[in-house]
């Protein structure tokens, strides 16, 4: 920091834009040190957190509705302050943005599983400033005490205007999407066109996104500035073009206001606030200075900006634009367009793959027929079908509404042609920050001016993308990769040559699958494609739930459980003797026995593998029954450098005897942050202390990796890629 200010110091005289550069970049940093420690400061204190506590607040934001729940956006006020992301299940009231309540709660800390290759949904809460997450508790203290009506505001509105359309839009296909459009509320839009929008890259069309205010703030500009000058009174109060830019920048405004000034649409009216006040002030920038002031503006509005992906793509994209729009001027408009459209889609490429691990082959042409159907006909029905439903022609709402919906259904028809391509996605390991500059650079040149003659230098930084060292597995050595499923189980066992997956974690009745969102981008980010083997332990959920995703994600040789009846594709028996060798790894099944007769946790597959010097052993939900068959049975197999501690650290487990004859120097437990089962039981995390044994727990330590080569190397995820806002164990 001293050296910087020295340099600015230094240099402000002979180098005056670097000094400057340098002491904007020195503010900036402050300033986000100072909005990054006041959403921190805000943190619940402890006292309050992990027990039902009866507290009074707003709703802000307009709740969410399930079939199952109802999520909503609480502001506390009494007896703390703070932002709550809270959940009511069972039968939950008809909650109203504006709405003050009296609710009993139980919070905690904001918490994410940590990852290779997932989403940080802690980095989300914080971004979002969200305190502290939680759900609502069955109690008759959970009253309304003051209404919405009594006061105003534009959560308030879009909420009627949601009320209002939705029996009308209830009876459309694509209602959810069509709602979306009008107000910002994507709550509605059914996963199954969610996820067709996402697998072809075009879910920014499909809610109020920057696109659309700049498409309905630049219609409105130029339709005003063309009937302007056909009015000579008009012009000669105000030229045509200034005219115009009043009314595009109101028109940003309002549909800005309609989505609830959410943050991307907030961006989105900055930016084009900054082109329309220079319009009307007269000022003649440059584009390139226009950028600057916008970019400037976003960040110091709000400098947590930078840790959401649509502020680094929206931005870019613009860039790209900018770069796009002055190139190919001597051709037709059409050619033009389609040259834009698809440079923004090969350009925008290696940012998509760098956040989200994979894209869309298909999403050049998907976009590029999308884009003009969402602009000039969808978007355009949508509001008109809302206006007209608001002056009263309800007929001629529902046929604009039927119409959109129409041209949506024919969309959708093209979109999952698209899907279907074998090729059209393909993903990518995040790596390192120096990959995604040259990827850019490399796409840059490659689509830069033929007349600079420089798109041959494409091919070789792309290629200095494939020299990143590729840290191979050696003979007779294995990764063994400990999951932060949450309260569940899944590893993954890796040799030089082949893959094993045991247990897939869970999946919950809300949807929410761990096979999806944890799994599933771990292996991609890993680049595996293939499994050779999948083991199910036994048929409880947290192990079995994430299995579906997997059998549809990735091709398996062979599945062993101890429930194959339960496994919805060809599965054997794990029994006590099978074993085999990988790589010069020994992996050894040693429950259940053929003849067994324990029955569900007790029935786990327990399986250990071995190299030449280590050995890890992996236990399932065995409990006290299975252990001292093992211990009975198999005294010196059970012998293990590492053990999986059985049935996440329960109390009915992990029996002295079954220690004893593991003996092991490193116990690693899978399990929930602040689970319900308040596992690992303190009684078991003595008796490995006692034992003088290393213990290591996903809720703490996030992904887990042990390297089993001549020694053991541990790597902890959630400490290795360490952020401040991330929460901590001590």
């Amino acid at each position: 920091m001293f050296v910087i200010i020295l340099t600015i110091l230094l240099s402000f005289k002979r180098h005056k834009v670097v000094a400057l550069s340098l002491g904007f970049f020195l503010l900036g940093f402050a300033w986000m040190g100072i909005i990054s420690a006041q959403t921190l400061s805000t943190q619940i204190k402890e006292s309050y957190l992990n027990k039902p506590i009866l507290v009074t607040g707003k709703v802000v934001e307009l709740p969410k509705n399930t079939t199952r729940n109802t999520k909503f956006i609480f502001k506390a006020h009494s007896p703390f302050q703070g932002k709550l992301k809270l959940a009511w299940y069972h039968h939950s009231p008809n909650l109203r943005t504006g709405d003050a309540w009296q609710l009993l709660v139980k919070i905690k800390h904001n918490n994410s599983y940590q990852n290779l290759g997932g989403f940080d949904y802690e980095k989300w809460l914080f971004y979002k400033r969200i305190d502290a997450t939680g759900y609502v508790r069955a109690s008759p203290s959970n009253q309304r005490i003051d209404d919405a009506n009594q006061t105003l505001s534009i959560d308030q509105i879009r909420q009627a205007i949601r009320h209002s359309l939705a029996p009308i839009l209830q009876q459309q296909e694509f209602g959810g999407i069509i709602n979306a459009l009008i107000i910002g509320d994507r709550s509605l839009i059914s996963t199954k066109h969610w996820s067709l929008f996402k697998a072809t890259n075009t879910t920014h069309l499909s809610v109020i996104s920057g696109l659309h205010i700049g498409l309905i703030s630049g219609f409105m500009f130029l339709l005003i500035q063309f009937l302007w000058r056909y009015s000579m009174r008009l012009s000669r109060v105000m030229p045509s073009q200034i005219a115009a830019a009043f009314f595009g920048l109101g028109s940003a405004f309002i549909y800005a206001l309609i989505a609830g000034f959410s943050v991307p649409t907030g961006r989105a009216f900055i930016m084009a606030s900054v082109l329309f006040l220079a319009i009307i002030f007269r000022r003649h920038h440059n584009t390139w200075q226009l950028y600057g002031i916008a970019l400037f503006l976003v960040l110091s509005n709000d400098p947590l900006n930078i840790f959401s992906v649509g502020f680094w793509l929206s931005f870019y994209v613009v860039a790209v634009i900018i770069y796009g729009s002055h190139q190919h001027q001597d051709k037709s408009w059409l050619y033009r367009l389609i040259y834009l459209q698809l440079l923004i889609n090969l350009a925008t490429l290696p940012l998509t793959i760098w956040f989200f691990s994979a894209g869309s082959i298909v999403s050049p042409i998907a976009n590029l027929i999308a884009i003009p159907i969402f602009s000039f006909a969808v978007i355009p029905l949508a509001l008109i079908g809302a206006l007209l439903h608001f002056t009263g022609l309800a007929y001629l709402s529902v046929m604009v509404f039927s119409i959109a919906n129409q041209i949506l259904l024919y969309l959708t028809k093209i979109l999952e042609q698209l899907q279907q391509f074998e090729f059209n996605q393909w993903h990518y390991s995040q790596t390192s920050l120096v990959d995604l500059t040259l990827f850019i650079l490399a796409m840059f040149i490659a689509l830069s001016p033929k007349g600079l003659k420089l798109r041959w230098l494409s091919i070789p930084i792309l290629g200095l993308l494939f020299l990143t060292p590729n840290h191979t597995i050696k003979h007779n050595s294995m990764l063994v990769t400990t999951l932060d499923v949450g309260q569940g189980l899944a590893h993954v066992i890796q040799t030089r040559n082949h893959i094993l997956l045991f247990d897939t974690g869970a999946r919950y009745a809300s949807g929410f699958d761990l096979g999806d969102s944890v799994i599933t981008p771990y292996l991609r980010a890993k680049h595996i494609q293939h499994l050779d083997k999948v083991i199910i332990s036994h048929d409880d959920n947290d192990h079995i739930g994430g299995l579906n995703n997997i059998l549809q994600n990735f091709d398996i040789t062979e599945i062993l459980s101890s429930v194959p009846e339960k496994i919805p594709t060809k599965a054997t028996n794990c029994q006590a003797g099978q074993n085999w060798t990988w790589d010069g790894v020994l992996f050894e099944i040693l429950s259940p026995n053929k003849k067994s007769k324990l029955t569900d946790n007790n029935a786990s597959c327990v399986l250990k593998v071995s190299n030449q010097k280590y050995s890890i052993l992996l236990t399932g939900d065995i409990e006290k029954a299975t252990e001292r068959h093992l211990v009975q049975n198999f005294t010196k197999k059970l012998k293990s450098t590492v053990l999986i501690s059985p049935h996440h650290g329960s109390k009915t487990s992990s029996t002295q005897a079954f220690l004893t004859a593991v003996s092991p120097t490193l116990v690693i437990i899978s399990s929930g942050f602040q689970n319900r089962f308040h596992h690992p039981h303190k009684t078991i995390l003595q008796r490995y202390q006692a034992n003088n044994i290393q213990t290591l727990q996903t809720q703490c330590s996030g992904q887990i990796d042990l390297l089993f080569t001549h020694d053991i190397n541990i790597k902890e995820y959630r400490k290795d890629a360490k952020r401040y806002y991330l929460r901590q164990c001590y």
